[in-house]
């Protein structure tokens, strides 16, 4: 048997207008800021010199905003202190960074990462889920996107006109980010983007984060979506 290794948690950078990069936080304190001397610069009027920084308490991430002038939000939120889940992403100004929680993995097993320029979430070929496969799409009920149906094949949905999102807006005023529907084991949730003027789940404001169930109805941004849950159970030999 291949002997399994603790692999160090990451950073997936996806700075505005460039590529994409992972960095290993290896190190107890990450900081992210315009100067030159921060551990991740990002050469943005819109970023301060000192902004953010992801601290590692023995084996937990904390994402602090260090006063910055535009602020610091994970999945939408803004913060001032958060713990770092699998999965959540930080947006600063235009840049989004994904923490990818890597706690163990084998040599043999690659372990389950997000990339946002594709439209596929990649995992181990070998890993036995805990429970049923949820799989979800939304449905466009109203309003300018480029497609009717969207299914939901990412851990992190981005609703914007942005290159990359998922739902794509099309309306001549669509926000680049309006929200975000995430992912996380076998639920999924909805959260505003930062910035966004208005996000509604059957009716009701939402403010921060809202868990999403079948039928519900979203409004962000002058579109009207459905989630629907697609499968909840995997095939079985009879």
């Amino acid at each position: 048997m291949p002997k399994t290794l603790p692999q160090p948690a990451t950073l997936l950078v996806k700075l505005h207008g460039k590529g994409s990069q992972h960095i290993e936080l290896t190190q107890e304190i990450l900081t992210i800021g315009r100067k030159a001397d921060n551990t991740l610069a990002i050469e943005d009027p819109a970023v301060s010199g000192h902004h953010a920084r992801i601290v590692k308490v023995q084996a937990v991430f904390f994402l602090e905003d260090l006063k910055s002038t535009n602020g610091t939000a994970i999945n939408g939120q803004p913060i001032t202190r958060h713990q770092l889940r699998d999965a959540d992403v930080i947006t600063i100004g235009q840049h989004r960074l994904v923490f990818q929680e890597n706690a163990a993995a084998s040599t043999a097993t690659p372990a389950p990462f997000v990339d946002l320029d594709r439209t596929t979430v990649l995992r181990a070929t070998d890993r036995t889920p805990d429970g049923p496969t949820l799989t979800a799409k939304v449905l466009i009920v109203a309003g300018k996107t480029d497609r009717l149906e969207y299914p939901l094949t990412k851990q992190v949905n981005v609703i914007g006109s942005q290159d990359g999102a998922v739902i794509r807006l099309t309306g001549w005023f669509a926000p680049k980010s309006a929200a975000t529907i995430a992912r996380r084991g076998h639920s999924y949730s909805v959260s505003p983007s930062q910035g966004a003027k208005s996000l509604r789940v059957n009716g009701t404001d939402v403010v921060g984060q809202q868990d999403l169930k079948d039928g519900d109805q979203i409004e962000v941004a002058g579109v009207k979506l459905m989630f629907s849950v697609v499968s909840g159970t995997k095939n079985t030999s009879r």
